[in-house]
């Protein structure tokens, strides 16, 4: 194992652009300097995109813990009937619809609004709902393992994104040296049959 990877090193040296070889043209030269520092730029976005996770999972962590210390939940008890939700052209299958509650906000006047509530539920139930600091309803606060799941997804895609575009330009580059190698080999080949047929010339 350890005999065929110091192979593959030495074979790649050999390959590298910096070797002096007579038989690597300028493309060739080009391309594996490019196909280099891609993979250098590749490995310097890790910390670049940890470093963008970790600002993501540290506001969104921040925010979570402000929400949960402003926010309060109450048990909103239902008034009417709930009806589906309903999108342009269908009736909506998820076990929630939309009903008017009743509660009773943190300085004690009792409010009334509309809100998505589990179903079936009758009027008379309660359900659980979070108010902000002025008693009015709001979403549920997010959580800490929000936090967590959304930095590493940003991470993550930053380097992806990354990744894309570096390897899309080494592509780009590969297919143009690969495509002047061809040109260069014809015209060799090209000379090689002139002086063959025309050994005068």
């Amino acid at each position: 194992m350890t005999g065929m990877f110091t192979e593959h090193v030495r074979r790649w040296w050999r390959r590298s652009p910096w070797i002096s070889n007579p038989l690597m043209r300028l493309p060739d030269r080009i391309e594996r300097t490019v196909f280099v520092v891609g993979v250098a730029m590749l490995l310097l976005l890790v910390p670049v995109a940890a470093t963008v996770g970790s600002v993501t999972y540290s506001d969104l962590s921040r925010r979570s813990q402000q929400q949960r210390a402003e926010y309060l939940r109450v048990d909103a008890r239902i008034i009417d009937y709930p009806k589906p939700i309903q999108s342009d052209d269908y009736v909506s299958t998820n076990a929630t619809g939309t009903a008017t509650v009743r509660w009773t906000a943190p300085d004690g006047t009792t409010r009334t609004g509309s809100a998505q509530v589990p179903s079936p539920v009758s009027i008379g139930d309660t359900t659980p709902l979070w108010l902000d600091a002025r008693g009015n309803l709001t979403h549920t606060p997010a959580t800490a393992a929000g936090a967590v799941v959304n930095g590493t997804a940003t991470a993550v895609f930053v380097w992806f994104l990354g990744a894309i575009v570096i390897g899309g330009l080494v592509h780009l580059i590969t297919v143009a040296g690969d495509r002047s190698r061809m040109r260069q080999w014809d015209e060799d080949w090209q000379r090689f049959v002139r002086s063959r047929d025309h050994p005068s010339c």
